[in-house]
């Protein structure tokens, strides 16, 4: 009697699409068929099937994009939300913790501009403004710190107690600076001129000038008139 001999071969990647595109729906439907511990688990890219060269040899590390959330570490530009206020914009630098889950970074001047009560905090008050704060949490607690990486956003809740309590519109002397230096005045100048039926006119002018001059830290004000009538003028 002869004999079957079957010979795998193997599948191009356009085929392995279409199985899975087809099986797909059995499988999410077909819950009876999986063991019911399969339901507890997150879902999990193999990265094996990218990061391998034809050889089988391994080139990129890309386990961590197997859990959910998980970024690369690094600077990136974002929106600073604190307890669901937008308080800056700023580059901020992301580590990754044990979960594989960006946590950002704070100078202790950068928590200073924050309105946080820096000074009033013992972890915090002993440390240079350049000093790096790994883990706000562990410093503060009841911190909470959250990285919205599709949107740029880092939402921040921190506990009132360790904010200081300023009027809206408030901006902390540490953002202050001189300004530009500059040469300005404004004025206004009216006059009038009324000519009488016997001939006789009388004219009167009046200037009044507001100067100023800002060089550094320095403001000079000056505040000057001039009137002039057909007796005499004058300045003041």
């Amino acid at each position: 009697m002869p004999q079957r001999h079957h010979q795998g071969h193997k599948r191009t990647p356009k085929q392995l699409a279409l199985i899975i595109k087809r099986c797909l729906p059995m499988v999410l439907t077909g819950s009876g068929m999986l063991c019911t511990t399969a339901n507890a688990e997150e879902y999990y890219f193999d990265p094996i099937m990218l990061e391998t060269t034809k050889s089988g040899m391994q080139t990129t590390d890309l386990s961590r994009f197997s859990k959910k959330y998980a970024q690369l570490p690094g600077t990136y530009q974002v929106d600073i939300w604190l307890n669901k206020k937008k308080v800056s914009q700023k580059k901020i630098t992301f580590t990754a913790n044990a979960e594989q889950l960006l946590q950002p970074q704070f100078t202790v001047e950068q928590l200073r501009e924050l309105g946080i009560k820096v000074d009033e905090i013992p972890a915090l008050a002993e440390k240079d403004d350049d000093s790096v704060i790994n883990s706000l949490e562990q410093i503060i607690p009841g911190t909470a710190a959250e990285f919205d990486f599709n949107h740029q956003r880092l939402n921040l809740s921190i506990p009132q107690i360790a904010l200081y309590r300023d009027a809206r519109g408030y901006v902390s002397p540490s953002r202050w600076d001189d300004g530009i230096p500059t040469l300005f005045t404004n004025y206004s100048f009216t006059g009038s001129d009324n000519r009488y039926r016997q001939g006789n006119r009388s004219q009167r002018q009046y200037l009044n000038m507001q100067n100023g001059a800002n060089f550094g830290p320095w403001r000079l004000r000056n505040y000057s008139t001039w009137t002039r009538n057909d007796q005499a003028s004058s300045w003041n």
